[in-house]
């Protein structure tokens, strides 16, 4: 068979020019692969141990800033990463790090001077200035804490002073010492450095009961490292975006007029729902409390009963017992972070009942919550964009 050349050499052509189409669209597609995307992103902090990030999510509009986006996301993960390993340090109770004077520091030299890190010895002064002394109930939250590994409650009954008249008089003895200045109280002694001092009586009482060291920030920690995370990119510049916590802390930094929104939330009858919106712009400080399970992360914070009723991790420093005022309450404020408005407000929250009158002096701070199908707050000016079915808004004067 004759082979033509003339057909032979248009198929080379062909071959030729269709190969360099593939390679062009395989090289477009690696482009798009490799490109930074722009706009609203969740930013990943990369490690996955040893670090504070876990507890956080940072959304950012990658390339609204000067630089590209391929650099500012760069700068991102090195600044966030960077400061959430050094905040897990910062705020550890239980164990210490070369060259950071942490919480450990304090709890295994007990009435020993320790230099602190600058961010901690800054949290330790709100907590003096507020008079809050929930960060002394650390024997307590050691004991309490193992309530939310529990599956079943015969196991939760161990951990659980509402149903364990032991447990509950070994907290409250606990909470005895720890609103006693005397017995325990952080020395603030300027230039970065504190002591712990511990009366002898309290250091033979916890060593007798086998209990954990006294200082803890527990359930109020990630509010001070929503703060430290915060001020970390505040400091680089990295201003256009929000970082919250899984357990109700958040920091929103941008000032650019971009609206956000905040939801409130319910417990009704069928379970957690958004009974309204409210919208805002620039910085805001939120903290969140609530006793009713919203993500599979909140296992570790609220443990649920047979019978329904819940645990949180709220102790009331007067007793050491668990305690909520209400299903849910949001504090919010544009200057303080949300460290202090924790200290502000946390008293409000795990106490037996709510005072609206309280509510209404908590340093210039605002507050919503429900209470039955009203949605109640204290900022006159809130802007609520949504009310959902059943639910109405009453502020409170």
């Amino acid at each position: 068979m004759e082979v033509n050349d003339k057909h032979l050499t248009l198929r080379l052509v062909a071959a030729a020019f269709f190969f360099v189409v593939a390679v062009a669209a395989i090289v477009f597609a690696v482009q798009e692969l490799l490109r930074t995307p722009t706009g609203w992103q969740e930013i990943d902090a990369g490690a996955t141990t040893s670090t504070c990030a876990t507890d956080f999510t940072l959304l950012y509009d990658l390339g609204s800033g000067s630089m590209s986006a391929k650099e500012e996301l760069r700068t991102l993960k090195s600044v966030y990463s960077g400061a959430a390993g050094r905040a897990y340090q910062i705020f550890n109770a239980a164990e210490e790090f070369d060259g950071v004077g942490n919480l450990a520091s304090l709890n295994l030299h007990p009435n020993e001077e320790v230099e602190l890190d600058p961010a901690l010895y800054k949290a330790l002064e709100l907590v003096e200035e507020s008079g809050d002394r929930t960060v002394y109930l650390g024997p307590a939250f050691a004991v309490y804490d193992g309530i939310f590994t529990c599956v079943e409650d015969w196991q939760r009954d161990d951990f659980d002073p509402v149903t364990n008249p032991d447990i509950a008089a070994l907290l409250a003895r606990i909470a005895g010492y720890a609103s006693d200045p005397q017995a325990v109280r952080v020395e603030l002694l300027g230039d970065n450095r504190a002591k712990l001092c511990l009366s002898e009586e309290y250091m033979d009482f916890l060593k007798a009961e086998e209990l954990e060291p006294p200082l803890d920030l527990y359930w109020m920690k990630n509010a001070f490292v929503a703060d430290y995370l915060a001020d970390a990119l505040i400091d680089a510049g990295l201003t256009h975006g929000s970082i919250s916590s899984y357990d109700g802390f958040s920091r929103n930094l941008d000032s650019r007029g971009t609206g956000f929104t905040m939801n409130v939330y319910a417990m009704s009858d069928g379970g957690p729902c958004v009974a309204a919106a409210m919208e805002y712009q620039g910085p805001r400080s939120i903290v969140a409390y609530r006793d009713f399970i919203l993500s599979d992360a909140d296992v570790w914070q609220i443990a649920v009963r047979d019978d329904g009723t819940t645990r949180t991790r709220f102790l009331n420093p007067d007793d050491g017992q668990p305690r909520v005022s209400t299903h849910s309450l949001v504090v919010y404020d544009e200057s303080m972070g949300c460290g202090e408005l924790a200290l502000l407000s946390s008293h409000l929250y795990a106490s037996q009942s709510l005072n609206e009158a309280d509510l209404l002096s908590i340093g210039g701070a605002q507050a919503v919550w429900p209470d039955g199908k009203v949605v109640r707050l204290t900022d006159q000016a809130a802007n609520v964009t949504q009310v959902y079915e059943g639910y109405e808004v009453s502020v409170v004067k």
